[in-house]
């Protein structure tokens, strides 16, 4: 209690969550430990010994660039051609965009700015209202952290000790759906406003776009592919993505130059820095309550006190929901992961599935006033309150609860690509 006590404590007064974390964890061991100080220095080095964690700056130098570069253009440009004959075409492009550019960058933020920052205006510019605008791609861009490679699903995958590329299929299905249903919103929003967005594009127009965007969309098929067919690791896809992204930028696109891909990686680096941070000095908390029997003494309770599976699933929804609020999913895994991941066996709750309902309570905090990260990137990027932001996402933030929901009961939605082609 008196560890629980003092890691909310520092984390309402606003102490970094590394810090929080290291510090509730010394407390934890000088009142309930005779182990030695040298035990948090071993175990914050332990914490980093998993090679996969070398994915997470390159991902993250990768998609900086992307985002940086031409790549959100081009991309926007083809979805808005792919879609230009429906109602409502350019903003359904917007979600399909930030759909594919989640799979360079696999970060929430990064695709609201990289897609936002060109969609936005334009859309208002073409006439739809500035909160239909705002509200689908801020909504948009949280499907970062659910279509692969996501950092957060490598850190899942290091927590609870499961396989990434398996983590990965499962996040695509939930992904394809959860756009899809917001497009039909859109759809039936704007044929029923009577929206004319329709737009004839010439053959020469066609094969120009596509020209332009083929290596863009060669981006994430490399990436993931070479993942899938076994041709490389995470890790080793990590910088296969790297490697591509800085090639087509400074050779091909010709849009960045060598100066600017080393500012974008050194702001990838501290992001990047603060992650491993948070991870090294986690383990010593995870060491803290694995010696205590804490994960044990939990899943007993849960186990005598909650009898419901779909009980259970709520609860662990609610948990991630409320601390998404506050902190980055990242550092909530690999708090909680191995904290529940003895009661998941007693509910017969695969943890790839676990992952998936993680991330989905987590992407709901990101989009819920008045804490939800995404909301204030978009205030950030279009000048606008935290009211306006805030009623703009609601229709989105409604269809993904329901969504969210239907994942978590629903285990085969997300366990069926895992399932058929990695048994």
């Amino acid at each position: 209690m008196i560890v629980v006590s003092c890691f909310f404590v520092l984390l309402i007064i606003g102490v970094p969550v590394s810090i929080v974390i290291l510090l509730s964890s010394i407390v934890g061991i000088s009142i309930y430990s005779n182990i030695a100080f040298t035990i948090v220095p071993q175990q914050m080095f332990n914490g980093l010994g998993n090679f996969v964690l070398l994915a997470i700056p390159l991902f993250i130098m990768s998609g900086n660039i992307a985002a940086k570069g031409d790549i959100a253009r081009r991309l926007v440009n083809l979805m808005r051609m792919t879609f230009s004959g429906i109602k409502g075409g350019s903003v359904i492009a917007g979600i399909v965009a930030c759909s594919f550019f989640a799979a360079i960058s696999g970060s929430s933020m990064a695709t609201i700015v990289a897609i936002g920052g060109i969609l936005m205006p334009a859309l208002i510019n073409m006439g739809y209202s500035r909160e239909l605008a705002e509200g689908s791609v801020t909504a948009a861009g949280s499907i970062g952290i659910l279509i692969p490679p996501s950092c957060s699903m490598i850190m899942i995958c290091v927590a609870m000790n499961t396989s990434v590329g398996r983590q990965y299929l499962a996040g695509f299905i939930p992904g394809i759906l959860l756009a899809s249903v917001w497009s039909l919103y859109i759809y039936i929003l704007c044929r029923k406003g009577n929206v004319q967005d329709v737009k004839e594009y010439s053959s020469e127009e066609k094969k120009k776009i596509w020209k332009e965007s083929l290596l863009a969309l060669l981006y994430p098929i490399i990436v993931l592919g070479s993942i899938y067919t076994g041709f490389a690791t995470p890790t080793e896809a990590a910088a296969i993505a790297f490697v591509y992204v800085v090639i087509i930028e400074i050779f091909v696109f010709k849009i960045m130059s060598l100066g600017q891909i080393i500012e974008e990686c050194k702001k990838a680096l501290v992001s990047s820095g603060s992650i491993i941070i948070i991870i090294s000095c986690a383990a010593v908390l995870n060491w803290l309550v694995t010696t205590q029997q804490i994960p044990a003494n939990i899943s007993m309770w849960i186990t005598n006190h909650v009898t419901s599976k779909i009980l259970f699933i709520l609860i662990i929804g609610l948990i991630f929901f409320v601390s998404g609020c506050f902190m980055d999913l990242i550092a909530l895994i690999i708090i909680l992961g191995p904290i529940l991941q003895p009661t998941l066996g007693v509910f017969e709750i695969d943890a790839i599935h676990f992952g998936i309902i993680a991330i989905m309570y987590t992407q709901m905090a990101y989009l819920t006033p008045p804490f939800g990260l995404n909301l204030y990137v978009t205030m950030g990027m279009q000048n606008r309150s935290l009211i306006q932001v805030s009623r703009a996402v609601m229709p989105f933030l409604v269809i993904l609860l329901i969504m969210t929901i239907a994942f978590s009961f629903i285990p085969e939605i997300s366990l069926f690509l895992p399932n058929l082609l990695m048994r």
